[in-house]
């Protein structure tokens, strides 16, 4: 690959994006993925330069994963137009060699401009591993040693692969302590990064959304709120735009944090919202600290409110005093996984007493389960000894769909299976289902269509928009949902299931927010989302 050097009028991110993209010509897609590579756009790495708080004379910048450059140099471009004079140390690590030219070539034109200001720059180019690099650091943070020498940050930019690890690759191993799963790399190096900050250093990171919930992550953010105080995040309303050209479709937020100092605990955070990777136009809000961080009910949370509609509806429910549990109700996952139960699917219910219905999200619809659908997928599943673990008795359960796109209008979708209704013994849940019952027991259908009618509401989904950008709905998080009690729950129930005796589509947010008390002014923001439309 020939690289050329900066144009005498090219901009310095420009110049590290012209190199990104001859390289992404020269490999294909399905290459870069496998190492986890996406470039970060320069509008972006402009905008994460920004954040940082720079003062004083001297600074030692971090940039794991470097790629071409692009964020080192958003970096300098800040200090071009700094009048004092600044010494700079860049270390920059980077494990793929093909891209170590480019690298080098934007970190000395960084160099030679910065030089032409009258400051100071040094640079260094780690071709390796950042993880297995800097890990020890890691693993001194978590034991509590220190070791004089060690090599500290003011402040860390980057945009870190993002694909899964093995379960005993390296990396895993030397992170077993934050780690469960087959976790992600990118939160490893979230970690390491926040433990090689200095006291009152920052860093800035662009990522998926999904480290902050779901049980892989759960000690990681744990950990990660002990080291450093969240002080901003920017979230995207578009998951398709950011990283467009490498067909990524995460949800994606930017994360600046700073080295926790004993004694000063940030008591707001800012959070910042655009459309897209146009940055010209940012949405504002300022909320608690207690609003993004919540570690009720044995979890912790970072919730991301984007409206003062999302705030209020927090509120309103983490006012509400129960879970599933308290409830005395569990949620689990439906255990057909088709690949590995195909011998035993059928394409529809035959007259043999040795076969039961089987369920999947598309039977989802409504409120209610329809079976059979019209879908090419097996609608029935054979019993027999080696089958039974993977079927359930009919009994009053709560189906809720695993999975929606981030573009649906709605993210839970919940329906009402009825033992009455369901004129089967025995039925297979299929593994993109979860589904609520009671274990010692059987869930009334009061409480049955009360907790579907909840679920099912305007205020619940916008709830659990701002404690997960997944399309996937987890078990741990419907877990830990805020209830209200059970006797409240058993009202909705009724009400709702009275609306569905007369034929009519139920008002879910009017029947919560009239039992609860909750104002009317609530409802009427809420009424500018999405309505009560069919699945």
């Amino acid at each position: 690959m020939k690289i050329g050097k900066a144009a005498q009028a090219e901009g310095l991110v420009e110049y590290a994006q012209r190199l990104a993209e001859l390289y992404a010509g020269m490999h294909s897609m399905g290459e870069r993925k496998a190492k986890g590579q996406f470039f970060t756009p320069a509008q972006v790495s402009r905008y994460m330069a920004s954040m940082f708080e720079i003062e004083g004379h001297s600074f030692r910048l971090l940039d794991p994963g470097a790629g071409t450059g692009s964020l080192s140099a958003a970096f300098c471009e800040r200090l071009l137009n700094v009048s004092r004079n600044i010494s700079l140390t860049i270390d920059a690590y980077e494990n793929d060699p093909t891209l170590i030219e480019s690298l080098k070539r934007v970190l000395e034109a960084c160099k030679l401009r910065l030089q032409d200001k009258g400051h100071s720059v040094a640079y260094n180019i780690f071709q390796e591993d950042f993880i297995l690099a800097q890990g020890g650091a890691l693993r001194r943070a978590l034991s509590l040693w220190e070791i004089e020498g060690d090599i500290s940050y003011d402040f860390v930019i980057s945009n870190p692969p993002y694909y899964k690890l093995r379960k005993k690759s390296p990396q895993s191993t030397r992170m077993s302590e934050l780690i469960s799963g087959q976790p992600n790399i990118y939160p490893l190096f979230m970690a390491v990064s926040a433990s090689v900050l200095k006291p009152g250093g920052e860093m800035v990171f662009i990522t998926p959304r999904s480290f902050c919930s779901g049980l892989y992550h759960k000690r990681f953010r744990e950990w990660l709120l002990r080291q450093v105080q969240i002080q901003y995040i920017h979230t995207f309303e578009s998951r398709k735009d950011i990283f467009n050209k490498d067909d990524v479709l995460q949800e994606n937020v930017i994360l600046k944090a700073k080295k926790s100092k004993e004694g000063k605990d940030r008591k707001t955070i800012t959070i910042t919202v655009t459309k897209d990777k146009d940055l010209s136009r940012v949405r504002k809000l300022q909320v608690s600290t207690n609003d993004v961080i919540d570690t009720q009910n044995g979890q912790t949370f970072i919730r991301i409110p984007t409206s003062r509609l999302d705030v209020d509806i927090l509120h309103i429910m983490d006012s509400w005093p129960k879970t599933l549990r308290d409830l005395g109700l569990e949620i689990s996952t439906g255990p057909v996984v088709p690949f590995r139960a195909t011998e035993y699917l059928l394409s529809e219910l035959s007259d043999d007493p040795n076969t039961a219905p089987l369920l999947w999200m598309e039977n989802i619809r409504n409120m209610e389960v329809v079976w059979p659908s019209n879908k090419k997928k097996p609608s029935a599943i054979r019993i027999c000894d080696r089958s039974r673990r993977l079927l359930l008795p009919v009994s009053n359960y709560v189906l809720v769909k695993r999975f929606t796109s981030k573009e649906q209008v709605r993210r839970l979708h919940a329906a009402v299976l009825l033992e009455s209704e369901f004129h089967h013994d025995t039925v297979g849940i299929e593994n993109h289902v979860n589904y609520i019952h009671k274990p010692n027991g059987n869930l009334t259908v009061e409480e049955a269509f009360g907790i579907a009618a909840i679920l099912n509401t305007r205020l619940v989904d916008n709830f659990f928009r701002s404690i997960s950008g997944n399309t996937q709905v987890n078990a741990v998080e419907l877990r830990c949902l805020p209830l209200p009690p059970i006797q409240d729950v058993k009202m909705i129930g009724r009400l709702t299931r009275k609306a569905r005796s007369c034929g009519k589509w139920p008002n879910f947010d009017k029947f919560v927010t009239e039992t609860l008390g909750i104002s009317s002014d609530v409802l009427e923001r809420l009424t500018g989302g999405f309505g009560h439309e069919q699945d």
